[in-house]
């Protein structure tokens, strides 16, 4: 069960937390803790409810993948180590818990965070459930860089108190740019089972060659976010960005090398959630690092 919940993947939701509740310190010195613990359980509980409604709802395509440390789902359902029924009634348990923690957030005063909580899990589920199932129709990937990139650090954000302005937004830029190169990349080594079992995401719609200049175009994306993210007033230390361009370097290499050798799949979906990481905690450190100076 705890294979199939996937928890590693919870550490991004953290870190774009961290980062909206950072931009919140920076604009007003202060931090409102008990808030801030209700949207980071929010937070995660929408991501729990999505891990496992992804793998209820893609257990289907799974029977096809070739798993690696980051795509092709944890193969739990498809090994028949669980009733598929148990990961619907976890996501289920887990859409509950956020939906709670949304309701915590309106009673505490936190009208917009709790709306973008209640987006949060409205647009998570959309993404893998019938009948929509946004990742079959070409938008999964724009969906869950809204989501993990743009309002998780707007809740976090809100939940602070911050007023949703020009600053505060385009801090999220970074972040949405890294998550949609890496929703590319962990896409790639499932093109050909994704394809046969009807799931034509971008990577099926778009082949190799279009994946890897999309992805380009995305990871270019990270570095005029965060000349944007300057130029609106933000901490000059989001110069830390600048450690994450060798990665970045490394991951649009990959996207072109695994048109040559299919072999190269696993390489780029784990520099794809490497960069991600990488590039929302500089974010995080970014507006974290004057904190000290500013209280």
């Amino acid at each position: 069960f705890a294979r199939l919940a996937r928890p590693t993947f919870l550490i991004g939701g953290f870190t774009s937390a961290g980062l909206g509740t950072a931009v919140a310190v920076f604009e007003q010195r202060l931090v409102d803790w008990q808030a801030w613990c209700v949207a980071v359980v929010t937070v995660a509980a929408a991501q729990l409810m999505t891990h496992f409604a992804n793998e209820y709802f893609d257990r289907n395509a799974d029977v096809y993948t070739t798993r690696t440390a980051f795509s092709g789902g944890s193969g739990v359902l498809v090994a028949g180590l669980l009733d598929p029924r148990s990961a619907l009634r976890a996501a289920l348990a887990w859409a509950a818990v956020a939906l709670g923690g949304a309701v915590l957030l309106d009673v505490a005063g936190h009208q917009k965070a709790a709306w973008l909580a209640l987006a949060i899990v409205v647009l998570a589920w959309l993404y893998s459930a019938p009948p929509i199932r946004l990742q079959s129709r070409g938008a999964g990937e724009a969906d869950t860089a809204l989501i993990v990139g743009v309002l998780v650090p707007l809740c976090a954000a809100s939940a602070q108190g911050l007023a949703l302005e020009r600053l505060a937004l385009w801090s999220t830029a970074p972040g949405a740019a890294a998550m949609f190169a890496m929703m590319l990349g962990v896409e790639v080594p499932d093109i050909a089972a994704d394809a046969r079992a009807g799931k034509r995401n971008l990577a099926v719609r778009l082949g190799l060659r279009g994946t890897a200049l999309l992805g380009l175009l995305a990871t270019a994306g990270v570095y005029a976010g965060t000349a944007a993210d300057l130029a609106a007033g933000g901490p000059r230390s989001l110069l830390l960005e600048c450690i994450t361009v060798p990665l970045a370097a490394g991951l649009v290499l990959a996207f072109w090398r695994v048109i040559r050798d299919p072999a190269e799949a696993a390489n780029v979906a784990a520099r794809g959630v490497a960069f991600f990481f990488l590039v929302t905690l500089m974010g995080l450190l970014g507006w974290a690092v004057p904190l000290p100076w500013r209280i």
